[in-house]
């Protein structure tokens, strides 16, 4: 199971680096890496499955925000491209 966790990781640090282009990607990988990371914390710890729920949680919320960032960039400027940040658009 561990070694299934980091090909999982080691999967969604390359989505992240190799389709930067589009931030859904970009967040799909990282999301992967997050998953991932709590999965292989709560197989190494237990007994503390409070902790677990609370990294749980905190990634939860992360990525609602990161989601509503997204389409609010989108809704401004029409695309997913990680480009349109980096643009001046005044």
């Amino acid at each position: 199971m561990k070694v299934f966790m980091i090909i999982f990781f080691v999967v969604g640090v390359f989505i992240t680096v190799n389709q930067g282009t589009h931030l859904v990607s970009v967040f799909l990988g990282m999301e992967f890496i997050a998953l991932s990371t709590i999965v292989m914390c709560a197989l190494s710890m237990f007994s503390s499955s409070c902790f677990v729920l609370l990294v749980m949680c905190m990634a939860v919320c992360e990525a609602s925000v990161a989601l509503a960032l997204i389409v609010s960039m989108v809704r401004v400027s029409g695309s997913d491209q990680s480009l349109n940040l980096m643009t001046d658009k005044s």
